[in-house]
């Protein structure tokens, strides 16, 4: 479940499931993500996202972004645009379908050796 600064209840949004397996593996000490750095509203599940290593924060990986590390978020969250959302549920290893990512690149693909993205034929 993530986690910020605002208090409050969060309906359940999405359902959307990106694991092609049961065999994966979180980022052990979670992750900080920049409010700043994503749309304001909804962030899906199966957000590629970027350690931006000056801030120390996650932000969505884009091909022209320099990124120390590389996960994939495994929560819905609402952003707000201010307050940083704290999550424990980021993949670095593991088995997820290709198709239902958002923002999956060849270069994202390359940066991540340890997780498989499965497309149906």
């Amino acid at each position: 479940m993530p986690y910020n600064l605002k208090y409050g209840r969060t309906e359940f949004k999405g359902g959307k499931n990106i694991l092609a397996s049961t065999h994966l593996q979180f980022r052990e000490v979670g992750g900080t993500l920049d409010a700043t750095k994503f749309p304001v509203g909804l962030v899906e599940v199966g957000t590629c996202l970027g350690l931006n290593g000056t801030s120390g924060k996650f932000e969505p990986f884009t091909d022209a972004g320099t990124f120390t590390d590389f996960a994939i978020l495994n929560v819905d969250f609402e952003n707000d645009g201010e307050n940083d959302t704290v999550v424990g549920e980021l993949i670095i290893r593991g088995s997820v379908y290709g198709a239902k990512l958002v923002g999956v690149t060849t270069k994202f693909k390359t940066a991540t050796p340890l997780i498989r993205y499965v497309y149906q034929v």
